[in-house]
């Protein structure tokens, strides 16, 4: 009896000790990597971004260049400017009735057509123009009512201005006269290309912004006609830093300073002075991230401003990057403003065929006359 309660105790035992070996073993094999199995990798964060490239400085030439401003002039130095340009005379007030708010806001063709009916000798010039081949008409405008109909009341408005620009420096000599009349060109190309743009880019106020553009011509006009050949022979013909910076050296403001000084003299509105003073300011001055509408219009006239200038030299003009790219310094800050609403398609628009050949029918035009 006691045997088999020993040979069943030691069975047990066995059992016992078996079950032990094969957990030991499970064991062990559990805690070696697992062979059957995929492993399961943690996520991987994400890479950081690579940091936006930081805004090219400006050139050093822009930064040293800071314009002195026509109403922070001394008195005495206001005067001696005054004396300087004293030859030019005022325009009529024709000039102050087409640049009041009221009327670049409200006023209507037949208004206009009332206007200029007035001045026989503008209205005469007026038809000239419009019947030129530089305009294109279909048919000539008989008479100055047609002349609106055809071509509209901004544009007429912007001849209008020019010819009494014009006339304000006329009977110098031959070299005068043709540096006068090349600038005229250069006014009358880029506003050809504002009216343009201003409606393909929908612009609220086309009126002041082609007021703006020609009256921005007004301080180069003066230079041209009034300062000395040895002057003038220091003031380069291309690069507008350049040559803003000349002649503020030579004359002690820039000419967009002193069309500032003049618009003053001749009491014109002062919204109007500001918006066509402003335009040459796009020069030096960074965006607004807010985009005020003036930002919008003065950097608009100031790229059609040297657009004019560069057809008006007889240069080629191939669309925004080529311009931008061919004077990088006097563009550097107008680059910002490309991101202003009004102007995010300022590139399409200036790739219209049909404004192209306008161009270049007014350049061929105007250089025949």
């Amino acid at each position: 009896m006691n045997e088999f309660v020993w040979l069943g105790g030691a069975a047990v035992a066995l059992v016992l000790v078996y079950l032990l070996f094969r957990r030991s073993r499970t064991a062990e094999a559990d805690d070696g990597p697992p062979v059957s199995m995929p492993v399961r990798l943690q996520p991987v964060p994400p890479a950081p971004a690579a940091p936006a490239p930081a805004p090219m400085a400006p050139p050093p030439e822009l930064l040293a260049f800071v314009p002195a401003r026509a109403d922070a002039l001394p008195p005495q130095q206001r005067q001696e400017m005054f004396m300087l340009f004293r030859r030019v005379p005022r325009p009529p007030k024709l000039m102050q009735q087409l640049l009041s708010p009221d009327f670049l806001n409200t006023a209507s063709s037949a208004q206009l057509v009332d206007l200029i009916a007035a001045e026989p000798l503008l209205a005469a010039r007026l038809l000239a123009v419009v019947n030129s081949p530089a305009c294109g008409l279909s048919r000539p405008a008989q008479s100055i009512d047609q002349a609106v109909m055809l071509l509209g009341v901004n544009a007429v408005r912007a001849i209008c201005l020019q010819y009494m620009l014009l006339a304000s420096f006329e009977g110098g000599d031959g070299a005068r006269a043709q540096r006068l009349a090349a600038t005229w060109q250069a006014s009358a190309l880029a506003s050809e290309l504002a009216q343009h743009l201003a409606q393909a880019l929908h612009l609220e106020s086309p009126g002041a912004t082609v007021s703006a553009l020609v009256l921005s011509f007004l301080g180069r006009l003066a230079i041209k006609g009034t300062v000395t050949e040895q002057q003038l022979a220091q003031i380069p013909r291309e690069g507008f830093l350049a040559r803003s910076a000349a002649e503020q050296r030579l004359l002690g403001l820039t000419a967009a300073e002193i069309g500032r000084l003049l618009m003053t003299e001749w009491g014109l509105p002062a919204e109007v002075v500001a918006d066509a003073a402003g335009v040459d300011d796009v020069l030096g001055r960074p965006a607004d991230p807010s985009w005020p509408e003036a930002d919008g219009r003065q950097a608009l006239c100031y790229f059609c401003a040297r657009v004019g200038e560069r057809l008006a030299d007889g240069r080629p003009f191939e669309g925004l990057e080529q311009v931008m790219d061919e004077a990088p310094v006097d563009f550097f800050r107008f680059r910002a403003y490309l991101a202003h609403p009004w102007l995010r398609n300022l590139g399409t628009a200036l790739a219209d065929p049909a404004l192209a050949e306008k161009l270049l029918r007014m350049r061929a035009s105007l250089q025949l006359g």
